[in-house]
């Protein structure tokens, strides 16, 4: 299901164009990449689909239901709360939505950001600002997460787990557009597909996703309902048989999951894209 689609955007500042007739959608279960050189658009596209900026032409269309989680590039909030509570009080603003407090507390021991719970954010590093602003976007729980070049001033290791945050997110339905300058092995690795900015145009990169797999299940009577994450990978569900198209990395964890709830494995095809 699409989470945004964006038709014709074009915004103009200072008589230039920050951006023109730039046009992609965003879906449930994607993650989509936008690189570009400093100064190409990509920060004041993503402070419109953010409701920061009104474009000049065009149109943003939201699923209803659709809820944002954003992390910019700069934040010029100077933050005096410690980080317990700051990022506490992120999570209080979204209520019966946002994770859960222990939730929370796995997240902060897992970005190692345990350590400065009761420092006050503006007397840390930026690296770690960074981490925080990150962890704020993400703690309401949204289905669509906009990210503004959230890898810089990170460790490789602090990468990867945030790398595995967004594949968590994006498993369990959320939409993540992930805006940075370049984008390496690692990081095109989780993205379904991707986009180049070059004087104020937004160009679609070779899919990066070539492979997906049909997956093939019988029910039983003592099958259980489909989780909220499986369910957005049915394609079909008749005559005892459940059919489900999944990325060809997810197969083995999917199938995995299915068995867990009592469903019996038949068969998969691989298809190519």
């Amino acid at each position: 299901m699409k989470l945004i689609s964006v038709n014709d955007l074009s915004l103009q500042r200072e008589g230039y164009f920050a951006f023109k007739h730039v046009a992609f959608s965003l879906s449930q279960n994607e993650i989509v990449g936008i690189s570009g050189e400093n100064g190409s658009g990509k920060t004041q596209l993503l402070e419109t689909i953010a409701n920061y900026e009104q474009a000049d032409s065009g149109k943003i269309e939201y699923t209803p239901g659709v809820r944002i989680g954003y992390m910019p590039q700069n934040d010029p909030q100077i933050i005096e709360q410690t980080v317990r509570k700051y990022l506490e009080d992120i999570r209080c603003l979204s209520k019966d939505l946002a994770v859960r407090k222990d939730q929370l507390d796995a997240m902060v021991t897992y970005m190692k950001l345990a350590p400065y719970l009761d420092r006050t954010v503006d007397q840390l590093s930026l690296g770690l600002k960074r981490r925080i602003s990150f962890l704020a976007a993400v703690v309401g729980h949204p289905n669509v997460l906009l990210l503004d070049e959230p890898f810089a001033f990170q460790s490789d290791e602090t990468i990867q787990n945030m790398l595995s945050m967004l594949q968590d997110l994006k498993d369990n339905g959320s939409g993540i557009l992930l805006v940075g300058t370049e984008q390496n092995d690692e990081i095109s690795e989780i993205l379904d597909s991707s986009y180049h900015f070059e004087n104020g145009r937004l160009q679609q990169l070779q899919s990066l996703k070539t492979k997906d797999s049909q997956l093939f299940f019988s029910v039983h009577h003592n099958s259980i309902a489909l989780t909220h994450d499986l369910v957005n990978y049915m394609t079909r569900n008749a005559n005892g048989v459940v059919e489900m198209k999944v990325p060809l990395e997810r197969k083995d964890a999917i199938i995995g999951k299915m068995i867990a709830l009592n469903y019996q494995f038949e068969e998969a095809h691989d298809i190519e894209n």
